[in-house]
């Protein structure tokens, strides 16, 4: 502590003048005094102060904090003598107040807090010789304590039970009306619920205050946990939250009964966690016993809870014939055997609360472990807790425990494709184990080979009497009819994420009867609910393994069945799309439709499409891809080729080509094998943009020309605009521009007969760019002008952006920066609205040209590496490769000419790769900086 710290301590803001001098005297005689025990050298001076160096255990505080938890432990485990024994050791260092004699506000503070853990402690010690029958030894002592602390309620109800098990029941309640005329005196308040309950408890001679019950001679402890099994792993922190829950409370906590439900789905180890927990606390916490019994709720024969309770009763020494036949009287016996004693019950696989709520004992001496299917919310006793599946690595060493270290590093990649294809599931787990090792001969390899085959895995997950496929099918038979209907059609779809509105549309019911039906098979862990979304529209999750059950279960269901709900839900996500387009694109626009059927969702879902389509698309393409996939695997060549393609949107935006490609491969296999001809068109057209967009023209071209050749023998007016539009787009990247100019006006006349104005303007968007290149700016300028009008007209904001990216180009090239950055800035408006992180890399380079004329060279280099990181991330080569030349640019005029001769360099290639036509002004100004 330093000289001023000392002074606040002692002598407070009234230090005497003398202040440092005393401090010194203090000081010396504090250390002849440590001297005298052989402690001199604790006590050490430095250039701040003082400081007292003790080694652990020299301090009276750490010796009875120490035997404090001695005893609690001891306690805990039914030692009661040695807890007495600890608590009086603990108490016997007492010499009186803690740091009595000294007129110090922080040590008074400090004090309170001390006195305060002494009385406590105290209170704990009496608890115990009271449970012990030392009513009369400590009636002088408890005497003695209420006098000096009157309004100890603990204390005098302490005294009280003494008294009245003492005989002396008159003394016991004069003791309390002396507390209560203190309290209201003092105080003005009324004695506590407990200080009462415990008076009537005295009037009525109340028989729970005798003393506590002892286990009858002749009877013997029940231990009847099963045995542990090797293969436990994990769960470390989950195993100690079990523990601290089920622990005995501290004797000032509440009275309710210790009780705890793990739950999680079949096969996820919860009778393991349940018994591995057990079997820690049992010898040192339940001293009086565990008893366990096998509920069977999982199943169709749950054990009534009349023939559990017997058999307890039989195990805790009652004799058959005083077995009542009742079951609440059954209960009520089971109480009472079991009330003062620590004892655990392990009630495993319970079905629901009516089989449980009978089985649990009263008051808080008992420890409850329940295991079940299901989060059992309607008893308040139980606190729930859900098990989940292994994490990978715990998975891996699950394995090894069956298989060994050796077999685990030899294969260590199979090894994680057996994990990855077992969910984590450690029933699955353990019998991919064990059968790897009873054929040491066979690789792992060759089991995750058979795990492959979706079709059989199942079939291989049998050994013995273990079966993931039985242990799925126990809880699927235990269900209505109408969800396991709805489950086996849900799962037809491979997604990885299910929005609850869609078992709406499989069942025809209302949106909120249907939620219900997800949320009651999630409670039987059939499925699995995800995080609530700020859309309010719940989204599940299929376990893989029982995906796979309840798509053998779909079996059942014809394949018109099949495909009838598949039609139903790929018309349901069009209908969707068509929304999502509109909002983009002002109408149906752009874009070929087919004539799959639609289904609307419900209005709350519609509205989350239109608050932000774009994000909406992007959160649902794994859904709308497996629905996609789904559509093809059933057949239903029109649905698949009008999804893949009402997808196109957003694999522009997020440069979604794996995407792209896979889809409209999938789209183009099912119609060609069906013969649709118009689908195939649509497929061939939008794959030749995908390509047009990933630059390779030449293999763009041949699936454009041959999309033009259906669409005119279907004479569909719009395909073929589509198509001659993506045709001039392709003679544009050629630099064939007199012939892109010829397409291009015949496809803006086509869009215009089609009533496509937003096509048409897309359509001038790109004349505009030749006539810029070809320097007619004005020509330029007009186009582009009535391309922004057409689109604001038709609500098209998606084309009007590209538009304005245009436009501000156009004013920046001609030397008017400022409104070229007013076009610039609407733009970004709206692509961020629409969360187009593509379209705002453009604008955010078009805003660093702009400010890179007006010399504000660190807001343009600013846009300039936001443009870059944007796409960096969008993977686009060309555009990072302008991007970089315009930051070189900016660097150079801040004359930071190393860092702009690195960029222009990784520039420059690309830009001529790709004709590009800033390649050649940055080449220059490399060139210069060479």
């Amino acid at each position: 502590m330093s000289i001023d710290d000392i002074i606040d301590v002692v002598w407070g803001e009234d230090p005497p003048a003398t202040v440092r001098s005393q401090i010194q005297i203090c000081v010396s005689a504090a250390r002849r005094a440590l001297a005298d025990v052989g402690m001199g050298d604790t006590l050490r001076t430095h250039p701040f102060g003082y400081s007292l160096v003790l080694t652990p255990g020299q301090r009276d505080l750490d010796d009875f904090a120490r035997l404090v938890a001695e005893a609690r432990t001891a306690w805990d485990a039914g030692h009661f003598e040695l807890a007495v024994r600890s608590y009086r050791g603990a108490l016997n260092l007492w010499r009186g107040p803690a740091l009595s004699g000294l007129d110090s506000e922080v040590l008074h503070r400090k004090a309170v807090a001390l006195n305060e853990e002494r009385l406590t402690v105290l209170e704990e010690c009496i608890d115990v010789e009271l449970i012990r029958g030392r009513e009369r030894k400590l009636l002088p002592e408890l005497v003695k304590h209420v006098s000096e602390n009157p309004l100890r309620e603990k204390l005098r109800g302490q005294l009280m039970l003494a008294l009245h098990r003492a005989g002396r029941r008159t003394d016991a309640l004069q003791v309390y009306r002396e507390g209560r005329d203190r309290m209201v005196d003092d105080l003005g308040l009324e004695p506590s619920d407990e200080l009462r309950r415990l008076e009537r408890g005295i009037l009525n001679d109340a028989p729970e205050l005798a003393p506590a019950y002892t286990q009858p001679a002749g009877v013997s402890v029940p231990r009847q946990l099963p045995p542990l099994t090797d293969h436990f792993v994990g769960r470390e922190e989950l195993t100690r939250s079990l523990g601290a829950l089920l622990d005995r409370p501290s004797p000032t906590g509440h009275h309710r009964t210790r009780a705890v439900n793990v739950y999680g789905q079949g096969g996820v180890g919860k009778t393991s966690l349940a018994l591995h927990v057990a079997s820690r606390l049992a010898h040192e916490h339940f001293v009086d016993g565990q008893l366990y019994y096998d509920l069977h709720g999982s199943g169709p024969s749950a054990v009534p809870p009349s023939r559990v309770l017997d058999h307890f009763l039989r195990t805790l020494g009652v004799p058959p014939a005083d077995i009542p036949e009742g079951m609440d009287e059954r209960a009520s016996m089971f109480r009472s055997h079991v009330a003062g004693r620590d004892m655990l019950l392990v009630l495993d696989d319970a079905a629901d609360e009516a089989q449980i709520q009978p089985l649990l004992p009263g008051g808080r001496d008992c420890a409850v472990l329940v295991t079940s299917r299901k989060s059992q919310t309607g008893i308040p006793a139980l606190d729930n807790v859900r098990l989940d599946t292994l994490t990978p690595p715990e998975a891996i060493e699950l394995i090894g425990r069956s298989v060994g270290e050796k077999r685990l590093r030899a294969e260590p990649a199979a090894v994680a494709e057996v994990v990855r294809h077992l969910d984590g599931l450690p029933l699955a787990l353990s019998i991919a184990g064990a059968r790897l090792a009873a054929a040491p001969h066979r690789s792992v390899s060759s089991m995750a080979h058979r795990f492959r085959d979706e079709g059989r895995r199942l079939d291989e997950l049998i050994r013995g009497d273990q079966a993931v496929r039985a242990t799925i099918a126990s809880t699927y038979d235990g269900l209505r009819p109408e969800l396991q209907g709805l489950l086996s059609r849900l799962s037809l779809f491979a997604m990885e994420t299910i929005p609850g509105w869609m078992a709406a549309v499989v069942t025809g019911r209302g949106t909120e009867e249907a939620h219900d039906l997800l949320d009651e098979a999630a409670a039987a862990q059939l499925l699995t609910p995800l995080e609530a979304e700020p859309n309010d529209i719940p989204r599940y999750r299929f376990p893989h393994l029982i995906r796979i059950f309840l798509r053998e279960a779909g079996g059942r269901l014809t394949v018109a069945e099949r495909q009838e709900v598949v039609r139903r839900i790929a018309g349901a996500w069009l209908a969707l799309l068509d929304r999502a387009h509109r909002r983009l694109h002002g109408g149906d626009f752009a874009l070929v439709r087919g004539d799959s059927p639609r289904w609307e969702p419900s209005e709350s879902v519609v509205c989350d499409v239109l608050k932000d389509p774009l994000r909406w698309m992007d959160t649902e393409r794994s859904g709308l891809l497996a629905v996609v996939d789904t559509a093809k695997e059933y057949g239903l060549d029109e649905a698949c080729w009008d999804l893949a393609v009402s997808l196109v949107t957003l694999f522009e935006v997020r440069q979604h080509h794996d995407d792209w490609r896979r889809s409209h491969e999938a789209a183009l296999d099912v119609v060609l094998e069906n013969g649709n001809v118009r689908g195939e068109a649509a497929t061939r057209c939008s794959l030749g943009s995908l390509y047009l967009s990933q630059r390779h023209t030449e293999r763009a071209l041949p699936f454009l020309e041959k999309s033009l050749a259906l669409f005119e023998e279907l004479c569909d007016a719009e395909g073929v605009a589509l198509a001659t539009r993506n045709i001039a787009l392709c003679r544009h990247a050629q630099g064939l521009l007199d012939t892109a100019l010829l397409d291009y006006a015949r496809a803006a006349d086509l869009f215009r007969d089609a009533g496509d104005p937003v096509g048409q303007a897309h359509v001038w968007c790109n004349v505009a760019q030749i006539h810029v290149a070809r320097g007619d700016l004005g020509l330029a300028e007009q186009q582009l002008t009535a391309a922004l009008e057409t689109c604001r007209k038709a609500g098209s904001s998606r084309v009007a952006s590209q538009v304005l990216v245009r436009l501000g180009e156009l004013r920046l090239g001609a030397g008017r920066p400022e409104v070229a950055l007013t076009h610039f800035r609407e733009a970004l408006s709206i692509v961020r609205i629409q969360a187009d992180e593509v379209g705002e890399g453009h604008v955010q380079r078009g805003l660093g040209a702009a400010h890179l004329v007006r010399d504000d060279l660190a807001e343009s280099a600013r846009c300039f590496r936001k443009a870059l990181s944007i796409a960096d991330d969008t993977g686009s080569p060309l555009e990072v490769a302008r991007t970089r030349g315009g930051l070189g640019e900016v660097y150079v005029a801040q004359r930071r000419f190393e860092e702009a001769k690195v960029l222009l360099e990784q520039a420059v290639p690309v830009l001529r790769q790709h004709r590009d036509a800033a390649g050649a002004r940055f080449l220059e100004l490399l060139e210069r900086l060479s």
